[in-house]
This record gives C-alpha cells, sequence and structure tokens, in this order.
C-alpha cells in the first residue's frame, strides 16, 4: 500500500518528532515504511548537510536553491520512488515545498525558478499528504533555541549516541539566525502554498501537545490509507500490492 506523506512547517514546529511517531505506528500496523530526511538520506544528501555544518560561509540563496535540488534528485529517483513502487509508505521529513517556502519567499528567489528546480529534482512526484505543523514564529524560534540549549548540556558521546547536534554544529542554526522578518516570510508561504493546494495539505496547529498532533496527523493518514485500499480493489490486485 504505497502513499507518500511530507511534514513541513517552520523551526520548533516539530517536524522531526511527528515524523518518527508516525514512522513507529505505521510499523506497528504493518506497514512497510521508509522515512527520508531533507537533506539526508542519501550520500549526496548527507555530504550536503555534513558541509552545511562544518562551513562558516553564508550561501547565496540561488546556491541554496540548487545545491538542495541536487539532493532531492538524488533522494526521489534512488531511494522514494523505488519505495513507492514496492507498495511502501514513504514519510519526508521536508520535501520540495521546503524550497519553495525557505529560499522563494524566504530568501525571495523568483518563485519561477523555483518551481523549475523543484519540477526537475522531483520527477514530477509529489507527496499524497502534506500536513503543514503551523507555529507562530516566535513560538516556534523559542522551541529551537531551548532545544539547542539543551542539546548543548550534553556531553560528546551522549550527543553522537542519540544524534543530537551543538547549536554552531547544526546546518539548521542558518535560518535559526535568519531573523524574525524571514521566518514569518517563510511561515507566510507555506499558508499561501496550503491554500492552493487544499486537496493535498492539512493545516494543524503545531502549538497543541505532541500527543495531540500525533493523533490528528495519524486520523488523516489512516484515511488516506483508507482510501488508497478501496480504489485498489476497485481496480483489481496490482503487482507489488
Amino acid at each position: 500500500m504505497s502513499l507518500f506523506i511530507s511534514l513541513e512547517g517552520g523551526e520548533g514546529s516539530g517536524k522531526s518528532t511527528q515524523a518518527e511517531i508516525l514512522c513507529d505506528r505505521l510499523a506497528q500496523q504493518g506497514y512497510r515504511v521508509v522515512r527520508v530526511q531533507e537533506p539526508g538520506t542519501t550520500d549526496l544528501g548527507n555530504h550536503l548537510r555534513s558541509y552545511l555544518k562544518s562551513t562558516n560561509s553564508p550561501l547565496t540563496p540561488e546556491a541554496e536553491v540548487f545545491l538542495f535540488a541536487a539532493a532531492r534528485s538524488e533522494l526521489v529517483r534512488r531511494i522514494v520512488l523505488p519505495a513507492l513502487e514496492q507498495g511502501k509508505v514513504v514519510v519526508a521529513d521536508r520535501y520540495a515545498d521546503s524550497t519553495t517556502a525557505y529560499q522563494g519567499y524566504g530568501r525571495r528567489v523568483p518563485l519561477r525558478n523555483i518551481r523549475s528546480a523543484n519540477d526537475l529534482a522531483t520527477a514530477g512526484r509529489w507527496p499524497d499528504i502534506t500536513f503543514l505543523l503551523d507555529v507562530p514564529v516566535e513560538i516556534g524560534l523559542n522551541r529551537a533555541r531551548v532545544q539547542t540549549s539543551l542539546d548543548d548540556d550534553r556531553d560528546d558521546g551522549q550527543r553522537d549516541k542519540d544524534g543530537s547536534k551543538r547549536a554552531e554544529e547544526s546546518d539548521e542554526q542558518r535560518f535559526e539566525s535568519a531573523g524574525v522578518g524571514f521566518h514569518k516570510r517563510v511561515r507566510d508561504g507555506y499558508l499561501k502554498l496550503a491554500a492552493r493546494e487544499p486537496e493535498r495539505w492539512v493545516v494543524l496547529d503545531a502549538s497543541m501537545t505532541e500527543d495531540l498532533l500525533a493523533h490528528q496527523v495519524w486520523d488523516r493518514v489512516s484515511r488516506g490509507l483508507e482510501i488508497n485500499a478501496t480504489e485498489l480493489e476497485g481496480m483489481g490486485r496490482l503487482p507489488g500490492f
């Protein structure tokens, strides 16, 4: 039963936490799940993540677009499309909409250029369901700073073990320090994208509790799986299902 799900949102919105909860629940229900992260997952994506963590030189907005698009192209063709063809559920912690929100609305790269880069990188494959975990900018940035502080209090061994990152090592820190105006443009961009495609996007209030948010995510995903199952029954059994 293939389904492509992405989670989007600004800093401190809780995307990674909800992606992990969702993947665990899908696996418990017997679904084959592939979790991907941008940038990351592939060799190129991990290399880009490492580069962004190691450099102190700011990238131009256009360079950001090309780098994320290159990593996304590898991710889509090597991981996402094969997994969907095998009937798996793919859960993405960020996808192409992030480039539109961050580099398009946030960095003000012309949206027509963003669309061209995304069209090529995604091979035209967009998520079936996209969750926007929406939270006021000030709340999200405060959450991100608190989490960064908690991460910094861990010793190096524990940080390596649990995957946490110090503030100065994190590629996300580039965006966290970009200024409130930038993050407000990003949030506004996300809301505009969601309004244009209400059949794909689900906007959730990310200021609610983690458990309640996870419940709402699961409610929508379970309905999406039921719809897919009904459509497949009507078409007859297909290879891979």
